[in-house]
């Protein structure tokens, strides 16, 4: 390599790492700083132990692929072996689960989750072994994407109360 083509991209690679360097700094409360807040690699034993305690009761046999702390959004991805990904909230509360491609989730977790009227509801209607995510959204609605052709998420309040289907 000629030393004309070397130059350029040494230039491009010291930009990178200069950029790459330059992350956001999020001070805290008490005015000091925690350093770079990005996300991390967690030991699963750190994250809260209601999260802890939600995997042990229902993936007792399932692996931790991947645990994630991000800080900036306040949550904690988990990955099993199996596929299956949960986000917990900063005190251990599940907010999303979700079944990797072409699977669904275990009906025992799917009625664990669901408020007992919308999982009655799920169940009423047929759908309750055909859960393929369920996600909080904001504290305030629940989103239940099933295995179907056509419009495949419910919606419920809070209270489990159904609102709608959505596509």
């Amino acid at each position: 390599m000629k030393l004309k083509n070397i130059i350029p991209a040494v230039a491009s690679c010291a930009m990178f790492f200069t950029a790459a360097g330059m992350s956001a700094q999020v001070p805290n409360l008490n005015g000091s700083n925690p350093g770079i807040a990005i996300a991390g690699s967690q030991n699963i034993n750190q994250i809260p132990e209601k999260a802890k305690a939600f995997i042990e009761k229902h993936f007792k046999n399932v692996g931790i692929k991947t645990c994630e702390r991000y800080f900036a959004k306040g949550k904690y991805e988990v990955e099993l072996t199996d596929g299956i990904d949960l986000e917990f909230d900063m005190e251990g509360n599940l907010v999303e689960i979700d079944a990797p491609d072409n699977t669904l989730l275990p009906v025992t977790v799917v009625k664990e989750v669901m408020p007992a009227k919308a999982y009655e509801r799920l169940e009423k209607d047929g759908y309750s072994a055909m859960v393929e995510s369920i996600e909080l959204n904001n504290g305030k609605v629940y989103e239940v994407e099933l295995n179907l052709a056509g419009p495949d998420t419910y919606i419920f309040d809070i209270d489990g109360v159904f609102i709608a289907i959505e596509d």
